[in-house]
């Protein structure tokens, strides 16, 4: 049984003459990762810088309430909404005979123009959490920009499945493709990318006989153009065809010796 060595290069290569679904579907999970790790780290900055209560429901619902004294109004400086900045209230409250001073986010502007420090507010506390009462808590979220880079993420991870499906078939005749002879029908030549040589390669069309004893036209892409230096249309070209003969592309030659190949004798069946 045919069993050909294939490695990581190889698949490389192939890929490589597919250079704008290569090119779309890198961009695509490179500008996701892009704006992901930025945002993760923003994110772990800025909750360093103010306080989030985890179990505000909880607080809510079976906190205890009590008075507390507003010791400092600070304004969170780096985050601005429509001209305002978010607030971080501190207060200190009695627990258990002892002086705790506890911090809560709040936006609420208008609110906060009527607070100044020494101000008796209402908290409640659980454990070792609390709240202000009359303010929702002030949570920064970047979910749209989360939103934004999975969706590239999934156009990335789409295209990449395009184009891996696109070499596989090629992949699975260089691993167990029988060897035969193929007529050069024709030679398409397709331009790379305008300012570099990536992505050049050559479209042969060729004739060959299936193992049923129809003749097929199939149609191979490669970089290797020593292949076809010295031939021109009609002259034989080996090629590898699936065992239904329905697939087949041009033996890679370059490839067969990088990779160790050891073959047999062509099939003599091509036309």
């Amino acid at each position: 049984m045919i069993n050909r060595k294939i490695n990581f290069r190889t698949i490389w290569q192939r890929a490589k003459l597919r250079p704008r679904l290569l090119l779309f579907a890198a961009q695509g999970v490179l500008f996701s990762l892009f704006l992901f790790i930025p945002i993760t780290l923003m994110m772990n900055s800025l909750k360093e810088n103010f306080p989030y209560v985890e179990n505000i429901e909880e607080i809510k619902s079976n906190g205890i309430k009590e008075s507390a004294i507003l010791t400092e109004i600070e304004p969170i400086e780096n985050v601005t909404i429509n001209g305002n900045n978010p607030t971080i209230l501190t207060y200190e409250f009695e627990l258990n005979a002892q002086k705790v001073q506890s911090k809560f986010s709040v936006f609420d502007p208008k609110k906060i123009r009527n607070l100044k420090e020494g101000d008796i507010i209402s908290i409640k506390h659980l454990k070792e959490d609390s709240i202000v009462l009359g303010y929702e808590q002030y949570s920064f979220s970047m979910d749209f920009m989360n939103y934004i880079a999975g969706i590239f993420l999934l156009i990335g991870l789409t295209l990449s499945y395009f184009l891996y499906f696109r070499i596989k078939k090629e992949i699975d005749l260089y691993k167990k493709g029988e060897i035969k002879e193929g007529k050069i029908v024709s030679i398409s030549y397709n331009k790379g990318f305008t300012f570099s040589k990536f992505g050049i390669s050559m479209d042969v069309h060729y004739e060959y006989e299936s193992p049923n004893g129809n003749n097929n036209i199939g149609k191979s892409r490669t970089n290797n153009f020593a292949l076809t230096n010295n031939k021109s249309l009609g002259d034989t070209v080996r090629i590898l065809v699936s065992k239904d003969g329905k697939s087949s592309c041009l033996y890679p030659e370059l490839i067969s010796k990088t990779n160790g190949w050891k073959e047999k004798n062509v099939s003599k069946n091509g036309v």
